[in-house]
């Protein structure tokens, strides 16, 4: 093979093979719903995806979001059995690996690096920590793959730029149109390709048809995606929810992003500090020594300033109105951050870097890969742990609904981590024989309802005032999972009479905190801990 084929290989190789243990993970959190929703549809569906929000009101509200690309792949992945997890955990991973393969492109393509520094960025983005919400979690394709085609459009559009072939042009532009109906965070394409002409290509601003050309398609399909948004939604891009408040948990949640997307989420181990140090040394020498090395007609400076700075600022600025700080919200913008790294590595083989300092800086690179391997290990493992947990809770309450008598009370207490906004989807089909909710009465705090925000306090009060007035007196069982052990810990009125009269205390909560906080009582307090 030749050195392209291996710098392809390798970097797969780190891109899938972490990943591999993922693919029988089951379900967890969010997926439910999705799966549920999606994979049921007709595949004569995908154009009414173009006019409808892609997940309907499934979470007790119709949200902002049109996006037929994504639903496309849960339509895909149920032909396969919508019950298994393991055809959408293969389009999560494919989709990873293509990204950064991407991100091996841009490096050779618009940042002039050579075969080893472009190696690298490509499995920097491979194995940051923070991609396993993005990969390992079916729901986490929402930011890879719309990632996928942003990449692939700013790399057509900067081989149009090198050869001036048009058709590199308008299939960028095609690629363009998917990515704005896979996630809305990819209106910033127009101004990632205007840095990337100013400060690589050294195209500067001049206010002449010839110099917005470029843009203007671009920008006028952002402009129809946002209109269309418009008519939808009634809103083009959350801007109701721009406030002096949002702005200063935006402000708060960059901080977090950015410290995730550099150290990792778990704190400053061993290999997160090996990670800083090595980092803090590349950029250090980086910064003592003037570099001769160019990239095409702009000098380093310019392609670490549009990498490692402007194009992670951009891809970071549309979590303002996301309200919450994600990992997965910085799976586009961390490809400046692999890309930056892939530079320094460049600069460091610049002939005019004493030998010593290109050898330490060779190892310092190997550390800082390591440093994240190791981290992406640890975080693969507690996904791991949340679908085993997950699939076990699945499990659990479809036995105890099956055996017990009809219209029993059941309160689920699965963690957060595990099943967060599952229920009552995790319940019924497809993930069980039966819909488990036509036989018992299955109630669970807020959190991990799907509906906390308007549906779940009345589902919750309607299924106990049912289960209180039923004449057969069905029993009340009250199930906790511990995530660590994935251990179950029943408790039902036949073993504890308490629990009957504690349940019962639910209904005559005054509002839905008091519920809410009950609920996490009975389940954490009561039901976990040993009884005889």
């Amino acid at each position: 093979m030749n050195r392209l084929q291996w710098t392809a290989l390798i970097v797969v190789a780190a891109a899938v093979v972490p990943y591999l243990p993922t693919l029988d993970n089951y379900f967890v959190q969010d997926d439910f719903g999705v799966v549920a929703l999606l994979s049921d549809k007709p595949a004569t569906f995908f154009p009414r995806w173009f006019t409808i929000p892609w997940m309907e009101d499934i979470w007790g509200f119709v949200p902002d979001e049109v996006r037929p690309f994504p639903a496309l792949t849960y339509q895909l992945a149920g032909q396969f059995g919508a019950g298994s997890p393991t055809a959408n955990h293969v389009i999560n991973i494919a989709f990873h690996a293509l990204n950064a393969l991407l991100v091996v492109a841009l490096a050779r393509g618009t940042a002039g690096l050579t075969a080893g520094p472009a190696t690298f960025a490509g499995l920097v983005f491979a194995v940051l920590p923070m991609q396993s919400e993005s990969v390992a979690w079916v729901t986490g394709r929402v930011d890879s793959m719309p990632a996928c085609f942003y990449l692939l459009a700013f790399l057509l559009y900067a081989r149009w730029r090198r050869t001036s072939r048009r058709a590199d042009y308008g299939w960028s532009l095609a690629v363009f149109f998917v990515a704005l109906y896979t996630k809305q965070n990819t209106v910033t394409m127009v101004a990632t390709l205007a840095a990337f002409d100013l400060l690589v290509l050294g195209r500067r601003p001049r206010l002449s048809w010839n110099w917005a050309r470029p843009y203007l398609p671009f920008a006028v399909m952002t402009a129809v995606f946002l209109g269309h948004r418009y008519v939808l939604f009634g809103a083009v891009a959350r801007e109701g929810s721009l406030t002096a408040h949002q702005l200063g948990v935006f402000l708060s949640d960059a901080s977090v992003h950015l410290r995730r997307m550099v150290f990792g989420e778990w704190g400053l181990s061993v290999s997160l500090t090996t990670a800083m140090v090595a980092v803090a040394a590349v950029a250090g020498a980086i910064v003592a020594i003037r570099v001769r090395w160019r990239s095409q007609s702009a000098t380093i400076h310019g392609v670490l300033i549009n990498y490692g700075l402007v194009w992670i600022a951009v891809c970071l600025a549309p979590t303002i109105v996301a309200g919450y700080a994600s990992p997965r919200h910085m799976y586009l913008a961390s490809a400046g951050w692999a890309l930056a790294l892939g530079v320094w590595v460049a600069a460091l083989r610049d002939a005019a870097v004493p030998r010593s300092l290109r050898i330490a800086g060779t190892g310092l690179a190997c550390a800082v890969l390591a440093g994240y391997g190791f981290q992406l290990r640890d975080e693969i493992a507690r996904w791991e742990a949340r679908a085993a947990l997950s699939n076990q809770a699945v499990e659990d309450v479809e036995r105890e609904a099956r055996l017990a008598p009809p219209g029993t009370l059941i309160v689920a207490g699965a963690p957060r981590l595990a099943w967060d906004f599952a229920l009552p989807h995790a319940i019924r089909p497809p993930f069980t024989a039966f819909d488990v909710t036509s036989r018992a009465r299955v109630i669970s705090h807020s959190s991990i309802h799907c509906c906390p925000a308007n549906v779940w306090e009345p589902y919750t009060r309607a299924l106990l005032r049912d289960w209180a007035a039923d004449p057969a007196r069905p029993p009340a069982i009250v199930l906790h999972w511990d995530l660590a052990s994935r251990r179950l810990s029943r408790l039902g009125d036949d073993q504890d009479p308490f629990v009957r009269s504690l349940v019962g205390l639910l209904e005559d909560t005054p509002d839905a905190a008091n519920l809410d906080r009950l609920m996490l009582d009975v389940v954490n307090r009561f039901a976990a801990r040993p009884h005889r």
